[in-house]
């Protein structure tokens, strides 16, 4: 039952609820409402307590990505060598046919897409491919065919050993957002390679990965370097070759054969040593010549090579031999007796320059 109570005009009529049955007097007030015991609202107090805390130790999904997120994901690269072609040690290059694959997490990721080549001169890049790999990850490969430079040492040629290395470079992402992780297994040399290349040997192929990281900074604001992706393709060249160094090298053997001819002009002749050194200058202008072909042909001029060597050990023999010659022109000059032919100095000269073209060949033979 309702009922309404006034209360002196001083504020709004209010209405007071009864009980709903007998029993009670009429104008009584019943209670607001049955009133709690003090365990329940303890035992309200502590579940919400429990509940805050386990929201506070709960981890929050945004923190706790943050870390995966600060970190690079991780792309495999492989590379295999398909041909190699027009190894040119004079100007330091050589041409190559590659393809390059890598294997990312996710299709986001697409590093041969902005990739370069640091070493190249000239480079062709294919088409982007792909392959669905049924969800163990985005597989991308490319064909890349170029020229590349290499800077060879041709110090001991014909014996000459060179560990080529290939840059392949990342350039978009940077190293904080992808690496890249070598595919040792996957990557190899074409077995054909082997039989193309006659005059080397193509062996110890290896892949390994790193970051680059450059002092420049290219214009990026708050960063103190660039960082990224870098992969390394390397191989070793070795010469088996002989025919080239015997072309090279036939020419200053031959002069050096002729300057020793030179005892055999009398020099007891009064037009003998004018013959003589007329000789020597003709092997003299022989021995340049050749030179000068050979540090063309071989390139390197700026490294004291096999072949200058023996080249200068023939200039030596040539210079020794004309200072015989005038000895023996001053002996005549003097009236002092002579030796004809003086095989001795025959012997000992020829003897000697075939004992230092050898050692310097056996030094670089062996690797001294």
């Amino acid at each position: 039952m309702v009922l309404v109570r006034h209360t002196d005009g001083r504020s709004r009529p209010r209405a007071v609820r009864g009980h709903g049955g007998g029993g009670g007097r009429h104008g009584a007030r019943g209670p607001a409402g049955p009133r709690r015991p003090l365990g329940a609202w303890a035992a309200a107090l502590v579940r919400a307590l429990v509940l805050l805390a386990w929201a506070g130790a709960a981890p929050n999904p945004a923190q706790a990505q943050a870390p995966t997120e600060g970190r690079p994901q991780s792309c495999r690269i492989g590379v295999n060598v398909e041909d190699l072609y027009d190894i040119d040690t004079a100007a330091d290059t050589f041409g190559a046919l590659l393809w390059v694959w890598t294997l990312c997490p996710t299709a986001e990721l697409d590093p041969l897409a902005d990739v370069a080549f640091p070493t190249a001169s000239a480079i062709s890049l294919g088409e982007l491919g792909s392959v669905d790999t049924s969800g163990a990850g985005h597989y991308r490969y490319r064909r890349v065919q170029g020229t590349f430079r290499h800077d060879y040492d041709v110090t001991r040629y014909p014996f000459d050993r060179h560990r080529v290395v290939i840059p392949i470079d990342e350039t978009r992402e940077g190293a904080s957002v992808v690496v890249f992780e070598a595919d040792t297994a996957g990557s190899f040399l074409t077995p054909d390679i082997l039989q193309k290349r006659h005059e080397w040997r193509v062996s110890d192929f290896a892949i390994a990965t790193s970051v680059s990281e450059e002092a420049q900074t290219y214009g990026l604001p708050n960063v103190e370097t660039s960082r990224y992706a870098r992969a390394e393709a390397s191989f070793t060249l070795t010469r088996t070759g002989l025919l080239t160094f015997l072309k090279l090298t036939t020419g200053v053997f031959a002069a050096a054969f002729i300057a020793l001819m030179s005892f055999f002009y009398d020099p007891r002749d009064a037009q003998g040593f004018g013959r003589r050194l007329g000789l020597l200058v003709g092997a003299l202008f022989g021995v340049l010549i050749n030179m000068r072909t050979a540090d063309t042909v071989i390139g390197d001029t700026g490294r004291l090579t096999l072949v200058t060597e023996i080249h200068l050990a023939a200039l030596a023999l040539i210079v020794a031999l004309a200072v015989l010659a005038l000895r023996d022109w001053w002996r005549f000059e003097s009236a002092l007796p002579l030796a004809y032919p003086n095989w001795t100095e025959l012997a000992v000269t020829g003897g000697l320059f075939a004992l230092v073209t050898a050692g310097l060949m056996a030094r670089a033979a062996w690797g001294g």
